[in-house]
């Protein structure tokens, strides 16, 4: 099929339709160009604006409008198709963030045959979610916490029945935290008597009872806390097996697709603009983990939120031993099924890698007494999220983007590593097969922002989740669904409001996982 002359005036500026949509109020149709490059590894610039076609158009007529003018089998055909699909639908809820958090959101939505609408920048568990150790555990939290854990610890294992261990690699081997020196025995003796008043079962091992346990383990013991409801699984996998199960309920999850903003219409918010163009929602739910700041702050709300830096690696595959994952005063493991082990940092040294930005400054009078108290924890420095958020400054596109790639403290991962040797002498030099990083939204108490700001706005935050996302995401997900469907919660969220840093009533970190 012969090309346009006037589209092929636009591809040899290399300009290209990006997307065509329906003016709702003028009927008018929309073609937004976009400047491209040749490689598609460099992002595209920033769309140069509408340009409206002044005839009246339905946009029924616009995928014919695209095959009389385009040639077929075109990719970018196929991504107007795509947006059109967006464009047309108002969808009873939109979600950003295509996070563990977003997808259970979805998919509990999608079983009470809500339309919705999932908007990830990336790809589905690109960030955040991927990045995990992958504890799945109800001891040793903020009181706060618990009850949250103790109802996704439920959905894990109802996840697991419906679409297969593979699915999620959930393992119900337990999680200990084993104690060496008294003060360490304090760790485990709060994390028993929060347990105990939840009605966890939680108990307290002599040394003689982890040698049971974990028979290969090194190391003269004092105690251990253990909970053998507790559990492990693979971030990825889990987060992409539940936002299948969101897909196959109806809810669709568009994929690369940044959200600009959250816009207002009568003075709340009822839409989103993303990348590809607005989508209306009665119910909008802010669960894009670090982004959440920068879309709430324009609708007066904001987030307390620093983004910092936690590095993880993984060995090469050994003997499976044991399906308990633990929390040790200098290394945290979690076995996998595949014999490979994810290692973290131990409770003594379980300070994060903190880059100075721009958005340092923000809520910092929240954050001041967790900094007195840890700063020999905490490692600043100045790095490439500096520059990212100075140019993100610069333009709506930029603000959105995804962070660049964080590099790992390849020291701490090795210091895992040996620390890891030593508690398993019969490994010998086991060897790690790679390392990574990801970024966690924390707060100032440690604990996340769900909440619901406003009652007479149909606006959800879901964020600042410190690090507990991944084992809280499935009983989040429920919870919202309920609020948002019912008009409430069925378990009590009020810890986790927004307005307690304003009131300041912060919760004291305890000495949680």
């Amino acid at each position: 099929m012969q090309k346009s002359p006037g589209l092929n005036r636009f591809s040899q500026n290399q300009f290209q339709p990006l997307l065509i949509a329906m003016d709702s109020g003028q009927h008018f149709l929309k073609v937004i160009f976009i400047r491209t490059v040749r490689r598609q590894s460099q992002p595209p610039a920033e769309p140069i604006g509408p340009i409206n076609l002044q005839f009246p158009i339905y946009v029924p007529f616009a995928s014919a409008f695209c095959r009389a003018t385009l040639p077929i089998g075109s990719e970018w055909v196929r991504m107007v198709a795509a947006v059109k699909d967006i464009l047309r639908q108002s969808v009873d809820v939109a979600i950003v963030g295509g996070g563990i958090v977003g997808c259970s959101t979805a998919w509990h939505l999608a079983q009470k045959n809500l339309s919705v609408a999932v908007f990830e920048r990336g790809r589905v568990a690109s960030e955040q979610s991927s990045r995990a150790w992958g504890f799945i555990r109800q001891q040793g939290r903020n009181e706060a916490e618990v009850p949250l854990a103790a109802e996704a610890n439920e959905i894990w294992i109802e996840l697991s029945r419906r679409f297969g261990a593979a699915s999620t690699e959930f393992v119900q081997g337990g999680i200990l935290v084993p104690a060496e020196t008294e003060k360490d025995e304090e760790r485990v003796v709060d994390g028993h008597e929060v347990a105990r008043r939840f009605g966890l079962a939680t108990t307290i091992l002599n040394s003689a009872g982890i040698e049971e346990l974990l028979p290969e383990i090194n190391g003269r013991w004092r105690s251990g806390l253990y909970t053998p409801g507790d559990a492990h699984g693979n971030p990825l996998l889990s987060t992409q097996t539940i936002a299948d199960a969101a897909r196959a309920a109806g809810a669709k999850i568009y994929e690369n697709t940044p959200v600009y903003s959250v816009e207002r219409s009568a003075g709340r918010p009822n839409s989103v603009m993303t990348a590809d163009g607005r989508c209306e929602a009665k119910a909008i739910v802010l669960a894009n983990g670090i982004g959440a700041p920068i879309l709430a702050a324009p609708l007066g709300h904001k987030l307390p939120i620093q983004i910092v830096k936690s590095s993880v690696g993984r060995t090469v595959p050994a003997a499976p031993f044991t399906k308990v994952a633990m929390w040790g005063p200098n290394v945290a493991f979690r076995p996998g099924l595949d014999g490979r082990f994810t290692l973290g940092n131990g409770y003594r040294g379980v300070g994060v890698d903190y880059e100075m930005t721009v958005d340092s400054l923000r809520g910092l009078s929240h954050f001041l007494p967790a900094y007195r108290n840890n700063w020999r924890l905490l490692r600043l420095t100045l790095g490439p999220d500096f520059f990212h958020q100075l140019y993100a400054r610069t333009s709506r596109a930029a603000a959105v983007k995804a962070l660049p790639e964080p590099r790992p403290n390849e020291r701490k991962v090795l210091s895992n590593l040996e620390s890891f040797r030593e508690l398993f002498p019969h490994l010998g030099t086991i060897a790690l097969e790679t390392m990574w990083a990801g970024r966690l939204d924390m707060t100032p108490d440690v604990i996340p922002i769900i909440d619901r700001p406003r009652a007479d706005e149909d606006l959800f935050i879901a964020a600042g989740f410190s690090g507990h996302g991944f084992a809280l995401g499935p009983a989040i997900g429920k919870q919202l669904s309920e609020w948002i469907t019912e008009g409430s919660p069925s378990l009590d969220l009020t810890p986790f409001r927004l307005a307690r840093f304003r009131e300041g009533i912060v919760h004291k970190p305890q000495k949680a996982l």
